[in-house]
């Protein structure tokens, strides 16, 4: 009997992580950002990761109250309690990590330190297979918490143009990127 290769966290995590400490400013921290093209930063001050910011904390924690992102810390408003997981875990307990706890990035830890970071994309760029678990209970979630209309988003393949995004939204009942709602609505 064949022995079959677990893909493992390890496989698929992106090891050089954008990190800053819980002492900066928020503005720095999005063009850290902005300048490294990514949607979130993880937090330590040490070697352990204490939080994780993300664009949307910022749109909804600071924008959205119209406080100033150079007077607001990165510690204040950043995510607590992550959720880690370790290298050797096989990436579908991953995946099923990101599923039920409706969270698109995971911190990969081993003996306190961070090492990595996981995010949906990674998985489903190494194992489309697992594309499923993550999908459908983003749908679960989704249904089951009535998100305003504009933040009703799920990662997965469009139903049209059968390509990969972060960001599908529901459009005539289809499950679509952004590309393909707009040129359905511009006909």
């Amino acid at each position: 009997m064949e022995m079959e290769t677990k893909v493992t966290v390890h496989d698929a995590m992106t090891s050089n992580v954008i990190t800053a400490d819980p002492g900066i400013s928020v503005a720095e921290a999005a063009s850290i950002m902005t300048e490294k093209k990514v949607g979130s930063i993880i937090v330590k001050s040490n070697s352990e990761p204490e939080g994780l910011i993300t664009e949307s904390d910022i749109i909804r924690k600071v924008v959205s109250r119209d406080l100033r992102a150079s007077e607001v810390t990165v510690g204040e408003v950043m995510t607590r309690n992550l959720i880690s997981i370790e290298p050797d875990r096989e990436l579908s307990e991953a995946a099923r990590l990101m599923a039920k706890n409706s969270i698109r990035r995971l911190p990969v830890v081993r003996d306190g330190a961070l090492v990595g970071i996981l995010t949906s994309s990674d998985v489903m760029m190494v194992a489309p297979e697992l594309t499923e678990i993550l999908v459908e209970n983003a749908r679960i979630e989704e249904n089951r918490v009535q998100l305003p209309e504009n933040e009703r988003s799920v990662p997965g393949v469009c139903e049209i143009c059968g390509n990969f995004e972060e960001y599908l939204e529901e459009y005539d009942g289809k499950y679509i990127c952004e590309e393909c709602k707009e040129d359905l609505e511009g006909e």
